[in-house]
């Protein structure tokens, strides 16, 4: 039942990742199909959701108000509320943000290799940075909903 919110975060994750946005179109279709989960979900109750979009908020507010993190990472924890139970979305969240900064450091390195600098000249002076365009908290959400769906 997870599984078209699933592609929707991967389609999500693709777009932040490579773009630093996140489309209000796909987190529109993210909450329908959300509302539409919790609706039919025996799990998922109104108590259940309104404490998500309190952590949702804890987590990304802070970040939002300080620049560190954009708009549509915070829609995007408010839209995933319905979908997970408090401790999956604190799962979701933390496994999520250890994944995206060794998947950037991995990134990071990679582009630093003698090899690829030989090859490739300006990569380094395009990625020498990891986090010159923002951090893209989007692609950290939408990795730790995969995993956590996976493995529970």
């Amino acid at each position: 039942m997870l599984m078209p919110a699933l592609c929707i975060l991967s389609v999500i994750a693709y777009v932040d990742w490579k773009y630093r946005r996140i489309p209000n179109s796909l987190l529109l279709i993210l909450v329908g199909w959300a509302v539409c989960f919790a609706a039919l979900s025996h799990d998922i109750s109104l108590t259940v959701i309104c404490i998500n979009i309190g952590i949702g908020l804890a987590i990304t507010l802070p970040g939002y108000v300080k620049g560190i993190v954009g708009g549509g990472d915070l829609k995007l924890m408010l839209a995933i509320s319905p979908l997970w139970t408090p401790i999956q979305l604190l799962w979701i969240f933390s496994i999520g943000v250890v994944s995206l900064l060794l998947l950037m450091s991995f990134a990071y390195f990679f582009a630093r290799m003698p090899l690829i600098t030989a090859r490739y000249p300006n990569v380094i002076t395009t990625r020498t940075k990891p986090f010159h365009r923002g951090v893209p908290l989007g692609s950290a959400i939408a990795i730790g909903a995969i995993f956590v769906s996976f493995i529970t």
